[in-house]
């Protein structure tokens, strides 16, 4: 059984066309981005939520670049993420205190 792996710096294993899955795949980093900076806002701020910035970068970009890496599907990519930046954004304010 042969594995594919797809790389995000190079787009091998991608399609590389302005809308194939290498600009898409680059594009969930700015999702997430933007995901992480309305959940700091809403959750952290306004809910009282405790919410670790550095922790939800972490967890968002590197879930997203892992599954990427392995499945080759940015859809996927950025489900992860997303949950990666809830859970070590709250995870993370909990072990380490207050927020990031």
């Amino acid at each position: 059984m042969a594995y594919h792996l797809c790389n995000i710096m190079t787009c091998s294993g991608m399609g590389t066309s302005l809308m194939g899955g290498c600009g898409f795949a680059w594009l969930t980093f700015v999702f997430l981005f933007f995901i992480i900076i309305f959940a700091k806002k809403y959750l952290g701020e306004e809910a009282g939520v405790p919410f670790s910035f550095p922790g939800a970068l972490i967890g968002g970009f590197g879930a997203d670049v892992l599954i990427i890496t392995f499945t080759c599907s940015y859809k996927w990519g950025l489900v992860g993420g997303i949950a990666g930046v809830i859970l070590l954004g709250i995870v993370f304010s909990n072990l380490f205190g207050g927020e990031g």
